[in-house]
């Protein structure tokens, strides 16, 4: 409807531009007329354009028109069937052609077997209507919630009486309806700029149609007069719901869904996989950018969802932890020195520990609020921790005054990787909020030192750290260096794997300089005045 809505409304006509739309539906593959010349651009599901890249098809996606998934399975109850691990041993009719790898990902992860083994799920090839269902040949059909699921209503399947499962709500769905062009055709500059005028109209189009159901739906009916307004107008209501234009900019490809389609793919412990190598750059954010009149931003998406993944793997988030345990541990020790209660210990731990993130968290907002703190409770069980095995301690005097000794030379070695994690992770928050450049090293400065400061504070005493000692220096300077390394992996081919090398780098050149400074006892000069 979306590209009807484009032609009918004069919106194609406003780029310059004269649109042909070729019909789809059952026996109908688009990347084969694609690949016969017939048409310039295809909507096409991402498991068959990436089969089809395989086979030397050079589709790629400039924009994705279904951010969610309309697969379905519905079942029986009268067969048994409540759950999905109720499947054993019933028949379910799939779609082929690269549509049943969800199903199959999917019962491999239920441990369920497609063998033909006695308590296997029997697969069999599911027509164009929902026939199967009626004559029971069948135990579960598949279906697309804005279609065959109307259909099985609409012909007297009592809801009542089915078990409906969502490939969405599972996590084994697959992106769907996006929009394909050629990849090498794309290096010419006059079929580029027709492909951002043609993206443009498209989108509009569909927001347009979002916007404006019944309208819509009279115009789809004058291009597909064999259907009814009431099963279009229950079509276009769902899949308003699939373009999910309240949750994501309308036809961004989301490279969390892309990831996870491609993984389901590739994946060989169901099977035979539907693709054989994981693609490189099946996709484009270019035409996107182009289409809306932006140039790219100073990180691309790919770069601050690349930069996201890396630092959420379980090696950063120990490194960030054993920083939370060096920096709580600091704060307990000022406490005992000055014989505070219980409540004055458990602050004097938090603030150094979490209050430079908190802090953090608080100015940024968005997607920080809440704070950290309040979505992970590890930091917080570190901050009792310390609180309740120091308290311990400090009661064997002896034990505790050896601790006490030897806890700087413990400092001069954990307190550099605090800083060091901190400072990435300050910069990290930055970039992912997208916000101006010079806010990313201020951001790895707060969430180092932020937390310090406050610390003196409370205890009444001037900041140390301003007072010469060389600390948000350094965050400053490995937020810089991140930021000019972030820069360069826009234009890298494995954006990953450098992005990897940038964090390496920071993370060991802020942890070196600390321990340089601490060792050479060097100090930052103080204002003359």
């Amino acid at each position: 409807m979306g590209f009807y809505i484009a032609k009918e409304k004069g919106f194609y006509e406003a780029e310059g531009l004269d649109v042909t739309i070729l019909p789809g539906g059952p026996g109908i593959i688009p990347s084969e007329r694609f690949q016969r010349g017939e048409a310039d651009a295809v909507v096409e599901w991402l498991p068959t354009a990436l089969a089809q890249r395989e086979r030397g098809l050079d589709l790629i996606n400039v924009g994705q028109i279904f951010q969610a998934s309309g697969l379905t399975l519905i079942c029986r109850k009268e067969r048994g069937i409540v759950n999905p691990e109720d499947l054993r041993g019933k028949t379910v009719a799939v779609w082929y052609g690269g549509n049943e790898v969800p199903f199959l990902r999917w019962m491999s992860h239920l441990g369920v077997t497609t063998d033909g083994g006695a308590a296997s799920v029997k697969m069999v090839e599911q027509g164009a209507d929902v026939d199967q269902y009626f004559d029971k040949s069948v135990d579960c059909l598949s279906a697309m919630s804005y279609n065959e699921y109307w259909r099985l209503l609409a012909r007297g399947a009592a809801l009542a009486d089915l078990s409906i499962f969502r490939y969405e709500d599972k996590g084994f769905s697959l992106l769907e309806d996006g929009l394909y062009v050629s990849e090498r055709r794309l290096g010419d500059r006059v079929f580029r700029d027709r492909v951002v005028r043609f993206l443009r109209a498209s989108l509009n189009g569909w927001r347009y149609a979002a916007e404006h159901i019944d309208l819509a739906v009279l115009i789809t009916l004058q291009h597909a007069a064999h259907s009814d307004a009431t099963h279009q107008t229950r079509m276009a209501t769902e899949v308003k719901r699939l373009l999910r234009l309240d949750q994501s900019p309308i036809g961004l490809l989301s490279l969390a869904a892309y990831d996870r389609t491609v993984g389901l793919l590739s994946n060989t412990r169901a099977g035979q996989p539907a693709i054989h190598a994981v693609p490189k750059r099946a996709w484009t954010h270019d035409i996107w950018y182009a289409a809306r009149g932006q140039t790219l931003q100073f990180f691309t998406i790919e770069t601050r969802y690349r930069l996201d993944a890396v630092l959420s793997s379980p090696w950063f988030y120990a490194l960030d932890l054993l920083g939370t345990l060096a920096f709580g541990i600091a704060g307990f020790i000022r406490a005992r020195e000055r014989q505070y209660d219980l409540w004055g210990a458990f602050v004097l731990t938090f603030l150094p520990a979490v209050g430079g993130g908190t802090l953090r968290d608080l100015l940024v907002g968005g997607d920080r609020h809440p704070p950290f703190i309040f979505k992970d409770p590890t930091y917080i069980y570190i901050v009792i921790g310390i609180v309740v095995i120091g308290t311990i301690l400090a009661r064997r005097a002896p034990f505790s005054d050896s601790i006490r000794r030897k806890f700087p030379h413990f400092l001069l070695l954990i307190d550099p990787v605090g800083i060091a994690a901190f400072t990435i992770i300050g910069a990290k928050v930055a970039i992912i909020a997208d916000l101006y450049w010079f806010w990313i090293p201020i951001c790895a400065a707060a969430t180092c030192a932020g937390g310090g400061v406050l610390l003196d504070i409370c205890t009444g005493r001037e900041p140390r750290t301003f007072t010469g000692e060389i600390y948000e220096e350094l965050a400053i300077l490995g937020g810089l260096v991140l930021i000019a390394l972030l820069s360069l992996a826009n234009h890298v081919s494995d954006v990953e794997a450098f992005i990897v090398h940038s964090i390496i780098f920071t993370f060991s050149l802020v942890y070196g300089l600390r321990i340089f400074i601490v060792q050479k006892g060097l100090r930052a000069p103080r204002l003359i005045g």
